[in-house]
């Protein structure tokens, strides 16, 4: 901090005032606290690589406009390689891959943008030079070094894997091809090589900046010796990803009321009509979006009178595809569809107010129909 004392006092308050920022809950100060601590004296080595992908999370991580959240992933951190920010280039850039790699194995964080496509012996994808060809000459040739084998060297070596956006996370876009490419989402590839590495997710296409920072911070401290972050299924930190973003959208009133967008010539953004029926992903998508807002909190998809995609899930994109059209399959909690009735019958937090024969339209028949034949 500039060669200024800080006492434990004013320390522990900067990293309250980070826990709230990103929305951490006060438990975690103690822990936080330790690992920034840590930050500030050891700066833990991370290599951040990009598979397929188009760097829209690096960017989207960087255009934060809070200066203390820059400070941490830029300063504090010992980013050793990341392509897209990194002022070397050639053999010098690669070479602080394979130092880190070597000199601080079991130290360094490994973080993906982007998933791996492992048809064709990864060639879809590579960055560097593998020198193992040979010529009919038996002289060594350049070749390009996949993505493939650039995890199967880290991955092992590495504290912890964490994979950023939901192309790395779950295969993203990239993964609507996957037949052509064989791309693969991380945790899929490290459990391949090496199974009891430790993988968290971070959603989202991009992830919102406070996901990728509260998640590595997240990670920090439990490879500290902290808690374990609480993750969800989907190896989702449940600080961000806990609750539907249905759940607190603020266009949840409309649709309890089975008010709905249902031509986009006819919008009125102050009527704040859902957009359920123009595509909108929020029932199925976990992603605490209404509250955290982007852009500094400024504002969010549906804010801004566009559908939520559903890029924080598993499914996007290509199951969640065409975005603009509403859900055929949803399923929600406590909906029953064999009672030939208008509205819902909500569960918990589940929404009330679509009616029933707009779903059945959706979701197909009622139990009780056969189609001819008796089938």
């Amino acid at each position: 901090m500039n060669g200024r004392l800080v006492t434990r006092r004013d320390f522990l308050k900067h990293a309250g005032a980070t826990a709230a920022l990103l929305g951490l809950s006060e438990s975690f100060i103690p822990q936080l606290a330790r690992a920034l601590q840590e930050l500030a004296s050891g700066k833990p080595p991370v290599i951040w690589i990009q598979g397929q992908c188009c760097s829209g999370c690096s960017v989207s991580l960087l255009n934060s406009n809070y200066p203390m959240v820059a400070e941490l992933v830029l300063d504090k951190l010992s980013i050793r390689f990341h392509p897209t920010i990194m002022a070397a280039a050639g053999d010098k850039a690669i070479s602080a891959i394979e130092e880190t790699a070597r000199d601080l194995k079991g130290k360094y964080v490994l973080v993906v943008e982007g998933p791996v496509p492992e048809a064709e012996g990864g060639e879809y994808c590579t960055f560097g030079i593998e020198k193992t060809t040979k010529d009919l000459l038996g002289k060594s040739v350049p070749k390009d070094k996949p993505m493939t084998l650039w995890m199967e060297e880290l991955v092992p070596k590495a504290a912890a894997v964490i994979a950023v956006g939901n192309c790395a996370s779950f295969g993203g876009i990239p993964k609507a091809n996957a037949e052509v490419t064989g791309t693969k989402p991380i945790s899929e590839v490290v459990k391949k090589i090496d199974a009891n590495k430790p993988v968290i997710n971070v959603g989202g296409c991009p992830p919102h900046p406070d996901w990728v920072v509260g998640t590595v911070l997240e990670g920090l401290t439990w490879l500290s010796g902290g808690k374990k972050p609480d993750l969800d299924e989907h190896l989702r930190s449940k600080t961000f990803f806990g609750k539907l973003i249905h759940e607190n959208c603020e266009r949840r009133a409309a649709f309890d009321a089975g008010l709905f967008l249902e031509d986009w010539n006819d919008q009125n953004p102050d009527m704040k009509l859902c957009l359920f029926k123009m595509g909108c992903k929020g029932p199925v998508t976990y992603a605490d979006c209404p509250i955290r807002r982007w852009n500094s909190g400024v504002n969010w998809c549906v804010g801004a009178n566009a559908p939520c995609h559903g890029c924080a899930e598993p499914a996007f994109y290509k199951d969640l595809s065409p975005l603009y059209e509403p859900l055929p399959n949803v399923n929600f909690a406590g909906l029953t569809t064999s009672t030939d009735v208008l509205g819902w019958v909500a569960a918990g937090a589940t929404a009330a107010g679509v009616g029933v024969h707009y779903l059945l339209k959706q979701l197909g028949k009622k139990p009780e129909e056969k189609s001819e034949g008796g089938e």
